[in-house]
């Protein structure tokens, strides 16, 4: 029989401690509390702005695998994070009606962070 090799990327629920469970619930009842308050036009605007950030960057991130223990990777992925935020804002708050399939934009964001990761000298 052969032994499965344990993928730190593969998510198991039967894995979590009873902490990250607990974290966890409250992040996401924290997220639906702050949309029901602030109404539907926020829920598709904002709803559809952190979903799509967290895809993006989960993705970049989990691309980025042998970077993740390189100091210089985290301020690049937390400098593009601060900025693709204040500019999706920035738009968000200015447009009146915004539909949930324009966030499809974002895909044009990825090879400018996968060129900017690749810049000679900025991760070795």
């Amino acid at each position: 029989m052969r032994a499965e090799a344990k993928n730190r990327w593969r998510f198991e629920p039967n894995d979590l401690s009873t902490r990250e469970a607990l974290i966890i619930a409250f992040a996401l009842l924290l997220i639906f509390g702050l949309f029901v308050a602030f109404g539907p036009d926020v829920n598709v605007k904002f709803g559809g702005l952190t979903t799509s950030t967290l895809v993006l960057f989960g993705y970049f991130v989990h691309d980025s695998r042998r970077y993740l223990r390189n100091p210089r990777f985290w301020i690049l992925t937390a400098s593009l994070l601060v900025l693709h935020l204040f500019l999706w804002i920035t738009i968000l708050t200015r447009v009146e009606k915004w539909g949930l399939l324009w966030f499809n934009v974002m895909v044009f964001e990825l090879p400018v962070f996968w060129y900017l990761r690749s810049w000679p000298g900025l991760l070795d």
